[in-house]
């Protein structure tokens, strides 16, 4: 019998309903649009950010002077200024890092100076995807103004000489580097190699790491690592900071849109609904008479109520998919995934909007006299 009354009191009156279920669909498309667009395009820009390179290094206590810069080669720093690789290892394993050790060397081939860098040539690349490699073998990696400078090409034997000992060792040119920067200057050689022919087993210069999340984990994991002395863990701000301050601003004003949409359509629901209680004064009065109590004045009402609420959520839910497709690619020039975890949401807070916008007009219909409505005062 109840869904029998709310079936019929929905039809009859169903250009109201249509404006209730219309409103909470204007706000429903909103927060759908705008969750879709917020997870899949924070996904997006953390996934660009991180090609711009590492953003955590672990260096000696007392740190070495500049070893690079665009078109010059400086000398290495003393002993005393490298970190001791196992003990660094041990640390950054501790707190879940993956981290790639860099050891420079300034070495000689054809008696023009070349800086080597030691370095784990299968992690490296994967912590600067911004690096360019070309198509060859991974066993080294020469930078292309390097390349140029000393007029070799891919293939080419070329013998590396270092002065501090006298040891050399021949190397085959064989993937090259492009990455725009002072790295473009450096040969890139794997760690061993570079450590045996400098006698510098178990010393590296530096770690590079990259951390997830803002500056709080960031000052975290600085005090785990430096925790026994010997280094230190410097987060390169800059990266940290517009990483986690662009997600953060992104997330807080599509939030805050999202809320001012559904204050509106709550607004507009409620004014709906009233207009559906005044209607329905004269049945509900009926009701009262025949012997309804409050309870079944109150469920006849929240049932229209979540009715509603539903069918605006599930056709927001269906316009916001397709807002947040015509964003993603007017704005973003990107397409955006579907999101299984957002009809839930968006038809949780369509109910809630539903609910709480009813809470008005079921006082109203609570309040009405029989006696009075029904003489027609």
């Amino acid at each position: 019998m109840e869904t029998r009354l709310l079936r019929a009191g929905l039809w009859r009156r169903r250009g109201t309903a249509s404006l209730a279920v219309l409103a909470i669909a204007i706000g429903g498309s909103v927060a759908s649009a705008l969750l879709h667009v917020s997870g899949d395009i924070s996904r997006k820009v953390s996934h660009e950010l991180r090609a711009l390179g590492p953003n955590l290094l672990l260096v000696p206590d007392q740190p070495a002077a500049s070893l690079s810069g665009p078109g010059r080669v400086e000398e290495l720093p003393a002993p005393a200024a490298f970190l001791d690789e196992r003990e660094s290892r041990a640390r950054l394993s501790s707190s879940g890092l993956a981290a790639a050790p860099l050891l420079y060397m300034v070495a000689r081939v054809g008696g023009q100076p070349v800086q080597l860098i030691g370095t784990d040539l299968d992690l490296a690349p994967r912590l600067h995807p911004g690096w360019k490699l070309s198509r060859g073998q991974a066993g080294s990696l020469m930078g292309v103004r390097l390349m140029r400078r000393l007029g070799a090409r891919p293939g080419q034997k070329l013998r590396i000489e270092y002065p501090g000992n006298g040891r050399s060792l021949e190397r085959v040119v064989e993937a090259t580097l492009e990455a725009g920067g002072a790295d473009d200057e450096a040969w890139w050689l794997p760690l061993r190699e570079v450590q045996e022919l400098g006698d510098l087993a178990g010393r590296v210069s530096l770690f590079q790491a990259r951390i997830e999340g803002g500056g709080e984990e960031a000052e975290r994991l600085r005090r785990s690592l430096e925790r026994g002395g010997g280094l230190r863990a410097l987060p390169v701000a800059a990266l940290s900071a517009t990483e986690a301050g662009l997600l953060d601003r992104m997330r807080r004003l599509m939030l805050l849109v999202t809320l001012a949409a559904l204050a509106s359509a709550g607004l507009c629901t409620f004014g709906s609904l009233t207009d559906l209680a005044l209607e329905r004064r004269r049945d509900i009065a009926l009701m009262k008479t025949l012997g309804a109590g409050r309870r079944d004045v109150m469920r006849q009402l929240a049932g229209e109520a979540l009715v509603i609420g539903l069918a605006g959520g599930l056709l927001g839910w269906g316009l916001g998919l397709f807002m947040a497709e015509l964003i993603g690619r007017g704005v973003f020039h990107s397409a955006i995934a579907m999101r299984w975890d957002v009809p839930p949401i968006v038809i949780g807070l369509s109910l809630a909007v539903a609910l709480v916008s009813s809470v008005g007009p079921v006082r109203l219909a609570l309040s009405v006299e029989p006696a009075a409505v029904l003489k027609g005062e």
